[in-house]
């Protein structure tokens, strides 16, 4: 036997942090053999649990996307999928990441083939009016480019 808690999601499957309604705790059984990443639960029937789509397993440390399929007059059997952006919510937004793509803030100096740019060189010469600046007693230049 198992405990497991169990949730109405009310979020995209895609969302990071999900939109959780608590429900209950429950004791469970699990469909042999088990599968961790698609687990089959088995509960007791009622009416409480009409709404459940969404499963929190400790044992496993993971959520579970939750589909009831049918059961018994007494139990309930639900198909469950791993939801690893909440199971592994933490050790993803602690991670260190270089993003190559985003919309919304995007760094000029990664390469994006599919960001639209322009580049032209353009190179001009100019005399400077007083060599003499340039004699080698004054050795601190500033040079400035636009673009």
């Amino acid at each position: 036997m198992y405990t497991i808690t169990l949730y109405k999601n009310s979020s995209n499957p895609n969302a990071m942090n999900k939109s959780l309604t608590y429900r209950a705790d429950v004791n469970c059984e699990f469909k042999a053999p088990m599968d961790r990443e698609r687990p089959t639960i088995y509960i007791s029937a009622t009416d409480a649990y009409d709404d459940v789509n969404y499963i929190y397993i400790p044992e496993f440390g993971r959520y579970y996307f939750a589909n009831c399929i049918g059961g018994t007059s007494q139990t309930l059997t639900y198909e469950c999928l791993s939801d690893p952006l909440m199971s592994f919510k933490s050790g993803i937004l602690n991670s260190p990441a270089v993003i190559a793509r985003n919309p919304w803030h995007y760094d000029k100096y990664i390469p994006d083939n599919r960001l639209p740019v322009e580049s032209r060189t353009v190179r001009s010469t100019f005399k400077f009016p007083n060599a003499s600046l340039f004699d080698g007693n004054r050795n601190c230049y500033i040079l400035t480019t636009i673009g």
